[in-house]
Protein backbone atom coordinates (compact mmCIF):
# COMPACT_ATOMS: atom_id res chain seq x y z
CA UNK A 1 0.00 0.00 0.00
CA UNK A 2 1.52 3.32 -1.01
CA UNK A 3 0.33 6.76 0.61
CA UNK A 4 0.74 9.52 -1.23
CA UNK A 5 -0.27 13.13 -1.98
CA UNK A 6 -0.66 15.84 -4.69
CA UNK A 7 2.86 18.25 -5.25
CA UNK A 8 1.91 21.75 -4.58
CA UNK A 9 3.97 22.87 -7.21
CA UNK A 10 2.79 20.56 -10.37
CA UNK A 11 0.54 18.71 -8.62
CA UNK A 12 1.51 15.16 -9.35
CA UNK A 13 1.17 12.22 -6.87
CA UNK A 14 4.16 12.08 -4.63
CA UNK A 15 4.70 9.47 -2.00
CA UNK A 16 4.80 10.46 1.28
CA UNK A 17 8.20 9.21 2.15
CA UNK A 18 9.38 11.56 -0.66
CA UNK A 19 7.53 14.02 0.63
CA UNK A 20 9.42 13.65 3.61
CA UNK A 21 12.66 13.36 2.35
CA UNK A 22 11.52 16.91 0.94
CA UNK A 23 10.71 18.66 3.32
CA UNK A 24 13.93 17.41 5.25
CA UNK A 25 16.22 18.79 2.60
CA UNK A 26 14.11 21.88 2.53
CA UNK A 27 14.89 22.02 6.52
CA UNK A 28 18.59 20.97 5.79
CA UNK A 29 18.86 23.99 3.56
CA UNK A 30 16.91 26.19 5.46
CA UNK A 31 19.27 25.36 8.55
CA UNK A 32 22.62 25.47 6.74
CA UNK A 33 22.32 29.21 4.87
CA UNK A 34 24.15 31.14 7.96
CA UNK A 35 27.33 29.34 7.31
CA UNK A 36 29.59 30.89 4.71
CA UNK A 37 30.63 28.78 1.31
CA UNK A 38 33.67 26.59 1.96
CA UNK A 39 31.83 25.50 5.52
CA UNK A 40 28.67 24.04 3.59
CA UNK A 41 31.19 22.34 1.21
CA UNK A 42 33.35 21.22 4.15
CA UNK A 43 30.07 19.54 5.45
CA UNK A 44 28.53 18.21 2.49
CA UNK A 45 32.10 16.26 1.84
CA UNK A 46 31.87 15.25 5.65
CA UNK A 47 28.35 13.67 5.64
CA UNK A 48 29.58 11.71 2.30
CA UNK A 49 31.36 9.67 4.55
CA UNK A 50 28.01 8.42 5.84
CA UNK A 51 26.43 7.56 2.75
CA UNK A 52 25.50 4.14 2.83
CA UNK A 53 27.39 1.85 -0.20
CA UNK A 54 24.66 1.28 -2.96
CA UNK A 55 22.43 4.40 -1.69
CA UNK A 56 22.33 7.73 -1.87
CA UNK A 57 22.67 9.58 1.60
CA UNK A 58 18.64 10.08 2.80
CA UNK A 59 17.83 14.07 3.36
CA UNK A 60 16.40 13.34 6.63
CA UNK A 61 19.92 11.72 7.67
CA UNK A 62 21.65 14.12 6.61
CA UNK A 63 19.50 16.55 8.46
CA UNK A 64 19.71 14.08 11.62
CA UNK A 65 23.56 14.73 11.56
CA UNK A 66 23.21 18.24 10.66
CA UNK A 67 21.52 19.89 13.39
CA UNK A 68 23.75 17.53 16.12
CA UNK A 69 26.95 19.82 15.11
CA UNK A 70 25.33 23.12 13.84
CA UNK A 71 24.82 24.60 17.44
CA UNK A 72 28.29 23.70 17.97
CA UNK A 73 29.61 25.13 14.79
CA UNK A 74 27.29 28.22 15.12
CA UNK A 75 29.07 28.58 18.42
CA UNK A 76 32.27 27.86 17.98
CA UNK A 77 33.00 25.36 20.42
CA UNK A 78 32.94 21.34 20.70
CA UNK A 79 30.83 19.62 23.20
CA UNK A 80 32.39 16.03 24.37
CA UNK A 81 30.97 13.99 27.58
CA UNK A 82 29.51 17.17 28.71
CA UNK A 83 33.00 18.82 28.62
CA UNK A 84 32.90 22.23 26.01
CA UNK A 85 35.93 23.59 24.32
CA UNK A 86 36.84 26.74 21.82
CA UNK A 87 36.74 25.53 18.36
CA UNK A 88 36.36 27.99 16.15
CA UNK A 89 34.60 27.47 12.18
CA UNK A 90 37.42 27.18 10.65
CA UNK A 91 38.46 24.74 12.63
CA UNK A 92 35.49 23.11 12.12
CA UNK A 93 35.74 23.64 8.17
CA UNK A 94 39.30 21.93 8.69
CA UNK A 95 38.80 18.81 10.58
CA UNK A 96 36.33 17.94 8.61
CA UNK A 97 38.28 18.09 5.38
CA UNK A 98 41.39 16.39 7.04
CA UNK A 99 39.12 13.75 7.92
CA UNK A 100 37.82 13.34 4.72
CA UNK A 101 40.93 13.31 2.56
CA UNK A 102 42.85 11.23 4.74
CA UNK A 103 40.58 8.70 5.69
CA UNK A 104 42.39 6.38 8.39
CA UNK A 105 42.66 2.46 7.28
CA UNK A 106 40.61 2.11 11.00
CA UNK A 107 37.76 4.15 9.92
CA UNK A 108 35.03 1.58 9.60
CA UNK A 109 32.12 3.55 6.67
CA UNK A 110 29.65 4.39 6.29
CA UNK A 111 30.01 6.18 10.08
CA UNK A 112 27.10 5.96 11.84
CA UNK A 113 27.05 9.38 14.08
CA UNK A 114 29.44 12.42 14.27
CA UNK A 115 31.41 10.82 17.29
CA UNK A 116 34.44 9.99 15.77
CA UNK A 117 34.84 14.20 14.18
CA UNK A 118 34.10 14.84 17.88
CA UNK A 119 36.98 12.86 19.13
CA UNK A 120 39.12 13.73 17.05
CA UNK A 121 38.51 17.57 17.67
CA UNK A 122 38.18 17.04 21.48
CA UNK A 123 41.28 15.41 21.34
CA UNK A 124 43.19 17.62 19.21
CA UNK A 125 42.40 20.71 21.42
CA UNK A 126 43.20 18.11 24.86
CA UNK A 127 46.83 17.80 23.41
CA UNK A 128 47.35 21.64 22.47
CA UNK A 129 45.88 22.30 26.02
CA UNK A 130 48.67 19.56 27.53
CA UNK A 131 51.42 21.24 25.55
CA UNK A 132 50.75 24.57 26.32
CA UNK A 133 50.58 23.89 30.08
CA UNK A 134 53.68 21.71 30.05
CA UNK A 135 55.44 24.83 28.34
CA UNK A 136 53.90 26.61 31.09
CA UNK A 137 55.09 24.84 33.51
CA UNK A 138 58.52 24.47 32.24
CA UNK A 139 58.37 28.51 32.13
CA UNK A 140 57.82 28.71 35.59
CA UNK A 141 60.52 25.83 35.82
CA UNK A 142 63.51 28.20 34.45
CA UNK A 143 61.99 31.01 36.11
CA UNK A 144 64.56 30.63 39.02
CA UNK A 145 67.49 30.35 36.39
CA UNK A 146 66.62 33.48 34.58
CA UNK A 147 65.44 35.99 37.12
CA UNK A 148 62.21 34.99 39.47
CA UNK A 149 59.11 36.30 38.23
CA UNK A 150 57.07 38.80 40.08
CA UNK A 151 55.69 36.99 43.24
CA UNK A 152 58.37 33.70 42.72
CA UNK A 153 61.51 33.18 44.68
CA UNK A 154 64.43 32.10 43.12
CA UNK A 155 65.92 28.86 45.03
CA UNK A 156 69.43 31.11 45.03
CA UNK A 157 67.14 33.90 46.97
CA UNK A 158 65.57 31.86 49.37
CA UNK A 159 69.18 30.30 50.58
CA UNK A 160 70.96 33.56 50.77
CA UNK A 161 67.59 34.66 52.91
CA UNK A 162 67.90 31.30 54.98
CA UNK A 163 71.59 32.47 56.05
CA UNK A 164 70.72 35.94 56.77
CA UNK A 165 68.42 34.78 59.57
CA UNK A 166 68.64 34.43 63.05
CA UNK A 167 69.76 30.62 64.12
CA UNK A 168 67.26 29.05 66.52
CA UNK A 169 68.14 28.14 69.98
CA UNK A 170 68.26 24.43 70.61
CA UNK A 171 65.82 22.78 73.26
CA UNK A 172 66.51 23.28 76.92
CA UNK A 173 66.55 19.84 77.32
CA UNK A 174 69.84 19.77 74.66
CA UNK A 175 72.73 17.96 76.21
CA UNK A 176 74.69 19.30 73.61
CA UNK A 177 76.77 17.16 70.43
CA UNK A 178 76.50 13.60 70.66
CA UNK A 179 79.93 12.23 71.70
CA UNK A 180 81.14 9.40 69.67
CA UNK A 181 81.65 6.16 71.89
CA UNK A 182 84.01 3.85 70.63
Amino acid sequence: MSCSFDCPYCGKAIDIIQGMELAAGNEWTALIQSVPPSMIGALLRYLELFKPGKQALRWSRRLALTQELMPMIKSGTVKRNGVEYAMPMQAWEGEMMKLVSNKPASLVLPLKSNGYLLSIMVGRVEKNLAAAESQQIEAQRNRGQHGAAPGLQSVGTVVEQSAKAPKNKPPSNWAGAVRKTS
